[in-house]
Parts: C-alpha cells; sequence; structure tokens
C-alpha cells in the first residue's frame, strides 16, 4: 500500500510541478509585456527631453513623424494592454489550476504520512 501511495505521491508532486511551472511562464510573460509598456512611456518621455534640450522643435517635429510616432505609440500600448489583460485573465485560471493540484499533492501527502505511522506503530506492535 505504501508503495503505491509513494508512486502516486510523486505523480501528483510532478503535476503540481507541471501546474507551477505554466504559473511561472505566464508572471514572466506578463511581466514581458509591463517591461515593454514601460520602455514605449520611456522613449516618450526621452523624446520630450531632447525637445526640451532643442529649444522645443527640430526637423522630426516638423515633418510630422512626432505625431506619427505618438499614434503608433498609443496603437502599441493598446495592444500590448489587452495582450497584458489576457494574460491576467489566464493567470487566474492558472492560479486555481494549480491550487487544486496543491490540493491533490496535500491530501496524498498527508495519505502516505498516515500510512507510514501506521505502518510504524504495526511495526513496533510485533
Amino acid at each position: 500500500m505504501e508503495k503505491k501511495l509513494n508512486k502516486l505521491r510523486a505523480l501528483t508532486k510532478m503535476a503540481l510541478d507541471v501546474q507551477m511551472m505554466k504559473l511561472q511562464q505566464i508572471a514572466e510573460a506578463e511581466a514581458e509585456k509591463t517591461k515593454q509598456i514601460s520602455l514605449l512611456h520611456k522613449l516618450e518621455a526621452d523624446r520630450r527631453a531632447s525637445l526640451m534640450e532643442s529649444g522645443g522643435a527640430d526637423l522630426a517635429l516638423y515633418g510630422g513623424a512626432d505625431k506619427r510616432w505618438a499614434t503608433w505609440k498609443q496603437r502599441q500600448v493598446s495592444v500590448l494592454n489587452t495582450q497584458k489583460a489576457a494574460l491576467i485573465a489566464e493567470r487566474d485560471e492558472q492560479k486555481l489550476r494549480t491550487q487544486k493540484a496543491f490540493g491533490k499533492d496535500e491530501a496524498v501527502r498527508r495519505l502516505t504520512d498516515t500510512a507510514r505511522e501506521t505502518a510504524r506503530i504495526s511495526q513496533s506492535r510485533i
């Protein structure tokens, strides 16, 4: 019986590890989206600072490149925020799957511990 429980324990532990790895991957992808959004905002702030240093105007501003870039940047931020929101929803679902896997692993661990204790008590009586 204990061998079967040990095998089951190994299986539930492996399942938990897989779920935790998936959760970690989602968190990393979400962090990457946040980083990309921050970079775009930083680039915009850098451009403003550059304009201030050059007296408030340059050829890119006069040519309309700044307006086109700002429009592109806003679209990119919107796309990244949409992707990030999808990752957040996926992360929440994955948390539930991870919690379920943890519960199963914990239940099997307790069963294994109980079986060991029962076996130990039985051995000590003999």
